[in-house]
């Protein structure tokens, strides 16, 4: 049975993209990227979210990992990304790419179903309402935040609200040179 670790940059006020969905404020350094590309590397693959994964799809596939002057790092990822499995929930996307599979329908269910039949750990990277509804149904079995010190005021939250409080207890930290703080939070 495989492990879900949701994967997020996150402001210190806790949101996760600004209010328009950008991500200029998560500069990402050479020393967060070779560990990203570590940890990506030891997962078999990434559960999205429609808005995540066309971003991902549209970014990494695309780029040429050949290309010199491309950042070495980037190429790898763009490497390690080209041969994970994608599955990406979604009701409103009719298909996929073919790496890719697509869940519709009761979707903890599909998760639960993927966890118990996947040998491999799976990434969700995702929005606040996937992230919320699959840690409400106990899917969710590390976060994996990387909180950088800026402060938005506004845009798209961690998690959607929350029935109650979620208590989760620190197994592992890093910092980067960046000030970027990496923690890695069980339930």
């Amino acid at each position: 049975m495989g492990t879900l670790t949701s994967y997020m940059y996150v402001t210190l006020d806790g949101f996760v993209a600004d209010r328009d969905g950008g991500l200029e404020w998560a500069p990402v350094d050479r020393d967060e990227m070779a560990v990203a590309n570590a940890y990506f590397a030891a997962h078999e693959g990434i559960v999205f979210g429609r808005t995540v994964y066309r971003m991902f799809v549209e970014y990494w596939d695309a780029m040429d990992r050949d290309d010199p002057a491309l950042d070495p790092h980037n190429a790898e990822f763009a490497g390690i990304f080209a041969g994970m499995t994608r599955i990406v929930v979604s009701s409103s996307l009719e298909e996929v790419d073919p790496k890719a599979v697509l869940v519709r329908d009761d979707v903890p269910r599909a998760i639960a179903e993927l966890k118990e039949r996947t040998a491999g750990d799976l990434l969700l990277i995702c929005g606040p309402r996937l992230r919320t509804t699959l840690t409400r149904a106990g899917l969710v079995d590390r976060d994996r935040l990387l909180v950088v010190p800026v402060a938005l005021g506004d845009g798209v939250r961690l998690y959607d609200e929350l029935e109650k409080p979620l208590g989760l207890r620190l197994v592992e930290h890093r910092t980067f040179r960046s000030g970027v703080v990496m923690l890695d939070l069980e339930p």
